[in-house]
């Protein structure tokens, strides 16, 4: 259900819209005083706004203007009884996103708002995902590296070449694949993701190219395959070292001439897909094996990102830290302010196998256990053991309960460390209150400095 606003100073008109919008799930409010309109959009967000261009008190093309420069995301539609070239030409060079004559086609009405809240959908998902992108695989830090991998996306983007981009495990990779997406051609089109790592063998030709309903045993319904889906929009490809050799020959086909094959269908179907690929394994090595076809790899490697290990950006792990903290700060309601230069050292001294995504986890698990402004190294220290003791070595004969009080009491062991034997503070860190931290303490026979045990 969408919020429109429709701007006219024609009652009639206004009742006429509302009684053509009236079943085609959007709400529709109306306005007569055109100079109250900037005041109601700051009061409710609306997808789509109506704009008559001749009314008393301020010129429809002059409030267009005042929308586009504080309203820029909510797309106008321009509508007039006066319909000539020049007030069309003259509306969208202001920024609208169409012009329509009053008593024009009603269908046509709908399907341009329903254009124009399309891409208003489009336009807001951009910028979450590119939010995403910046967020996540940071183009915080000034390290060469990580710039030269942002000026390939800039580079490449526009084009329609096929892209293959190489890293660890949590250097970014999709987000990179949906950047070069959201900044090419295609951008309103879709995007499709494929973990490659994640299908079946048997089911990898269904996935890839879809299936008629009926042709195998267990399709029970028609199904499109991914690259039916990415048609004239983008496929990324992840882990695509993953796939076996009859499948990378399946693929290729479709790399070559863009048809796919659906099984149980008699004809090829033919598709317009930008490919990107990624992976964290040597397919170059693997070629030389024997484990991926030579012919795919070229194909695949048009234009390749190597995208760069944290411990190939030193320079920026403060830069890094930093941000992290903040954000963890506010969202977990601390007053953490900085690290000690002892805490960055430590930070900067990791090899990050699990580069950024193990980076905001552990400057993440840092905030929860801080409880002083400053981040000192035994803070750090902390994280970084709780993220190691994930290596579970499970005694004989050990049973599941067993297994979870002994990380229960350490939790707690390290919470009154950092607390400094505060149990209020402790209980707070591990989300129980206080009364229960002290029965687990008596329960696990927890010991800690009798000097510390103030509240």
């Amino acid at each position: 259900m969408y919020n429109i606003l429709a701007i006219d100073d024609e009652q009639h008109f206004l009742d006429s819209i509302v009684g053509l919008f009236k079943y085609q799930n959007y709400i529709v409010d109306t306005l007569t005083n055109p100079t109250i309109a900037l005041e109601t959009l700051s009061k409710k967000e609306y997808a789509c706004i109506l704009l008559d261009v001749k009314m008393p008190g301020i010129d429809g093309i002059e409030l267009l203007e005042q929308i586009m420069k504080s309203f820029p995301e909510i797309p106008v539609i321009m509508i007039s009884a006066q319909s000539s070239l020049s007030i069309a030409v003259n509306s969208i060079k202001k920024g609208a996103y169409d012009f329509i004559e009053k008593g024009a086609d009603t269908d046509r009405l709908l399907i341009t708002l329903q254009n124009a809240i399309e891409k208003r959908n489009w336009v807001k998902q951009r910028s979450l995902l590119l939010n995403e992108l910046y967020d996540q695989f940071q183009m915080i830090g000034k390290s060469s590296a990580l710039q030269h991998v942002f000026s390939q996306i800039e580079t490449i983007a526009p084009t329609e070449a096929k892209v293959l981009i190489s890293g660890e495990t949590g250097t970014g990779k999709e987000l990179v694949a949906r950047a070069i997406h959201l900044h090419s051609s295609r951008a309103t089109k879709p995007y499709i993701k494929v973990n490659c790592a994640a299908i079946p063998d048997t089911l990898i030709e269904s996935t890839f190219f879809g299936h008629k309903r009926g042709s195998f045993s267990g399709a029970f319904n028609e199904q499109k395959g991914k690259f039916e889906q990415a048609n004239e929009g983008t496929i990324f490809l992840d882990e695509i070292g993953e796939l076996n050799l009859q499948a990378q020959a399946k693929l290729l086909r479709v790399l070559d001439d863009g048809e796919i094959e659906k099984i149980g269908e008699a004809h090829l179907i033919k598709t317009d897909v930008r490919v990107i690929a990624a992976t964290n394994k040597n397919l170059l090595g693997m070629v030389r094996q024997g484990h991926f076809r030579m012919d795919l790899y070229h194909r695949l490697k048009v234009i390749e990102i190597k995208l760069p290990p944290l411990r190939k950006r030193l320079e920026d792990i403060p830069l890094l830290a930093q941000y992290f903290l903040k954000r963890y700060s506010e969202k977990y309601n601390k007053s953490l302010r900085e690290f000690t230069s002892e805490a960055l050292n430590i930070l900067m001294k990791q090899e990050w196998p699990g580069n950024i995504r193990m980076f905001k986890n552990i400057i993440e698990k840092t905030a929860i256990f801080a409880q002083e402004p400053l981040i000192r190294a035994e803070h750090i220290t902390l994280a970084l053991n709780s993220e190691n003791s994930s290596d579970i070595n499970l005694p004989k004969n050990m049973h599941i309960q067993d297994f979870l009080d002994m990380k229960e009491k350490e939790f707690i062991e390290r919470a009154l460390l950092l607390s400094g034997g505060k149990k209020q503070a402790a209980a707070e860190m591990v989300g129980v209150d206080r009364a229960t931290l002290w029965r687990k303490i008596q329960k696990y026979n927890i010991r800690f400095s009798e000097e510390n045990q103030s509240i």
